[in-house]
């Protein structure tokens, strides 16, 4: 048996003779079971039911209120507020309606959103603009006081709303739990300053805020001040890391870290994480290397969301059309790619933005108003194929590098799970190999992976010939399980 990994996570290295793997709508099982009958696992990435249509979108941004039985969610230049009348459970799904409150003055681009809590009201902010949504009356006024500066990003600490002014060191706050009507107070602000690059972005992280810059970042909490007396935010003394942002809306909090695409003055492109105040990076060479070849990476959004035990980073570049996912539970990186069946071409992952809201792990749509449940029980994207994709290492003699001769190669998905009738009744592998590191490839070669009820079915392929170097390639789209066991290579 040569050495082969199936199972495996993206990457593409800078040059494709050292590896070329590919892991699209796959990520990586690893067992906390000694005893399983394999180390590793591929499982599908989660697909798209629509469970509300709101507006003509896109879907730039939401935010759950409190007590989870309404979000704030912005489609094109609409606002929204969308009600639960019933959660999801099991396989009932949600009953959800929406209730329009106002016009924002621009209809694309990411928006954030952020309440006070107790004081009843949510800004939400679209870089230029702010606008404050009165959530028991549902009403909806543009912010015009003279003391608004324009933010990109809002958080929330103790009572206090803290926005950034785009283009600027500068950040500031509202009045202690602003009913959004009273006057900000022009003295309420402060600079990122330790260095002389511009803030930009902005989160709120276990009561302290986080303010990172082009190449830097410096830590502020909430000091105690009273509305009145004092800005209330001071800067952490001793804590300022010498790292910086390439992507104001790439930022997310995950479990007990921040994430975000990092630049600092020796460069960008690479993904960081923080460790405490430490910042780490996470991304490898290989998406390193993929991130660098985009035209465009500061419009890169960014979400987290947690499912089936696996916390997931989800990165997508909209001017380059890709979408990272950086699984932080096991640390291994994969692509997640939406299908247009129609042009036959792979596009970013259609999710804009995330929600966990009515029981339900929430996407909204990049292209139009749909906000859909994302689930592993759904094995389509909206009815559009899901497509999962895996390049293999390579596979060769590294001994003396002759020929190996490929007897046998089984693939082992979950068998007999094929639907009644239609499409996916007799669901299908489609297998190719390159033996030139991916230049040329050859015919299709499909298999079955059982139709329902066939429990026992293989799909193995025989007689495959030799090679001095060779990678495989799986693809599989039907609308059924496509959870992978493993796979076995047999060579001479």
């Amino acid at each position: 048996m040569a050495q082969f990994a199936f199972v495996g996570q993206a990457y593409e290295a800078p040059m494709l003779l050292q590896d070329a793997e590919k892991l699209v709508n796959w990520y990586v099982e690893i067992t906390q079971n000694g005893d399983s009958k394999t180390p590793k696992a591929l499982l599908g990435t989660p697909g798209l039911l629509n469970q509300i249509t709101i507006g003509t979108g896109p879907v730039r941004g939401g935010w759950v209120l409190p007590g989870g039985s309404q979000a704030i969610v912005v489609s094109g230049n609409q606002a929204f507020i969308v009600t639960v009348q019933s959660a999801a459970t099991g396989t009932t799904p949600a009953v959800l309606t929406s209730t329009a409150v106002g016009t924002l003055l621009t209809s694309s681009g990411p928006v954030v959103v952020r309440d006070n809590g107790a004081g009843g009201i949510a800004a939400i902010v679209d870089g230029p603009n702010g606008y404050i949504v009165n959530i028991a009356k549902a009403t909806f006024w543009q912010i015009a006081d003279a003391a608004w500066l324009g933010a990109t990003r809002v958080a929330f600490i103790d009572g206090w709303l803290v926005f950034n002014k785009p283009n600027s060191q500068t950040f500031y706050t509202s009045p202690l739990y602003w009913d959004g009507k009273k006057a900000l107070d022009a003295t309420y602000f402060a600079l990122k300053d330790t260095s002389t690059d511009n803030l930009v972005t902005l989160i709120e992280d276990k009561r302290e805020l986080w303010l990172i810059g082009e190449r830097a970042t410096e830590v502020w909490y909430d000091a105690g001040s009273s509305e009145g007396q004092n800005f209330p935010f001071s800067r952490l003394q001793g804590v300022t890391m010498q790292h910086g942002c390439a992507a104001t809306q790439s930022i997310a909090r995950a479990g007990n870290s921040l994430i975000w695409l990092g630049a600092n003055e020796q460069g960008q492109n690479t993904v960081k994480a923080t460790v405490g105040y430490e910042i780490v990076d996470r991304s490898t060479i290989a998406v390193n290397h993929a991130i660098a070849s985009y035209p465009v990476i500061s419009d890169a959004i960014a979400y987290a969301y947690q499912e089936d035990g696996h916390l997931f980073y989800v990165l997508t570049f909209p001017t380059a059309d890709a979408t990272w996912v950086w699984d932080i539970t096991t640390n291994l990186w994969h692509e997640r790619l939406s299908y247009d069946p129609a042009a036959g071409q792979f596009h970013r992952h259609r999710s804009n933005c995330f929600m966990s809201f009515a029981g339900m792990r929430m996407v909204g749509d990049y292209q139009n108003g749909n906000l859909y449940q994302m689930t592993r029980s759904a094995y389509s994207d909206n009815g559009n194929p899901l497509v999962c994709w895996r390049r293999t290492p390579h596979v060769w003699d590294e001994s003396d590098r002759e020929r190996v001769f490929h007897e046998r190669l089984q693939l082992e998905f979950t068998p007999g799970v094929g639907l009644q009738t239609g499409q996916g009744s007799d669901p299908q592998v489609m297998l190719r190999w390159s033996d030139d590191a991916g230049q040329t490839w050859s015919n299709e070669h499909w298999k079955s992976i059982g139709k329902v009820g066939k429990t026992k079915n293989r799909a193995i392929w025989r007689r495959l010939g030799n090679a001095r170097d060779r990678v495989y390639e799986a693809k599989f789209s039907d609308p059924v399980p496509r959870d992978v066991v493993g796979a076995t290579l047999i060579t001479s």
